[in-house]
Formats: C-alpha cells, sequence, structure tokens
C-alpha cells in the first residue's frame, strides 16, 4: 500500500503570483496543488497592501477555512465587514451565508494567511458584485485540473430557454 502521509516544507515552494486589475491580487503556495484525489485544499497565501485576494463569492458545495498568520486587514461578508488580524480564525460555509472576502488593509506588509477548503464537485461559484457564476466539474476551484470537465464562468443576466435548440 503506498504511504498517504505527505510532508513538505513551506520553504521549498514556489510563489505562484496573480492579478486581475487594479484590486486582485495576491501570491499562493498551494501545498496540494499535485493531488489528484484530495478531499481538501490547503494553501498559503500573502495579500499585498490596499487588494484582495479574490473576487467577492460563495460556494455551492465547498467550505472554506482562513486561518490569519500575519498582518491585518477587511473581511467583507453579507452586508457587513469585519477587522481581522493574526490569530483570526474564519470559517464560510456552503450557501450565501459563506460570502466573503478578504482585504489587506496594511499599507507597509502584506496580509499572510493559510486556506483550508473542502473539494466536492460539482460547484457552483457565486459573485454577486458582479452577477456571475462559476460551474466546476470533475474538480473543485484550487484543486488540481488534470480531472476537469468543466470550468467556466457565465454571466448571470444572460439566460437561455432549456429546449432552445433541441
Amino acid at each position: 500500500m503506498e504511504d498517504e502521509t505527505l510532508r513538505m516544507n513551506e520553504n521549498k515552494l514556489e510563489w505562484e503570483s496573480w492579478c486581475h486589475g487594479d484590486m486582485i491580487e495576491h501570491k499562493r503556495k498551494d501545498f496540494t496543488k499535485n493531488l489528484i484525489t484530495n478531499k481538501m485544499v490547503v494553501s498559503l497565501y500573502e495579500i499585498p497592501p490596499g487588494k484582495v485576494s479574490w473576487p467577492f463569492h460563495y460556494h455551492i458545495a465547498n467550505e472554506e477555512i482562513f486561518y490569519i498568520i500575519d498582518g491585518e486587514g477587511e473581511l467583507r461578508i453579507k452586508d457587513k465587514t469585519l477587522k481581522v488580524k493574526s490569530g483570526d480564525f474564519l470559517r464560510f460555509p456552503t450557501g450565501e451565508k459563506g460570502v466573503h472576502q478578504l482585504k489587506n488593509t496594511a499599507t507597509d506588509k502584506p496580509l499572510k494567511y493559510l486556506d483550508f477548503g473542502t473539494t466536492n464537485h460539482p460547484d457552483i461559484v457565486f459573485m454577486p458584485d458582479s452577477n456571475k457564476v462559476g460551474l466546476f466539474g470533475g474538480g473543485a476551484p484550487c484543486q488540481n485540473n488534470k480531472n476537469r470537465s468543466i470550468w467556466k464562468y457565465f454571466d448571470l443576466d444572460t439566460e437561455i430557454n432549456y429546449l432552445k435548440d433541441e
């Protein structure tokens, strides 16, 4: 039987950088990137000062947990914004009640946190600010995409009849 225990050192992983527009930017070390059948993903994130890590969103099938390692910021949830700092543990359940966005409010240092998430699929991700939806099949968001059969985003204002062209 193959040993399923995985040991790795954060210092041996390379940062992957991602940004979009003026507000969304992060660096990420993905501890579970090369695993195909894992049921949980874990990543280390750094958000630069004044930026957010991802758009305001929630998942239908997956939960997330953030543990703030260093820095301070703001957590946007439903209809309010909370101050967060080193040592805070943040849980985002599935559905609208888990809507979230993390922002670094510091001017001089990154906000560093661990992101733990389940990998249930298919998953649907809603982005209320832009009225979009993402569909994921064969692999959950942030999971290795080697088995992914669909990974698409759609504008919710666009709709077609179920029987069109049938």
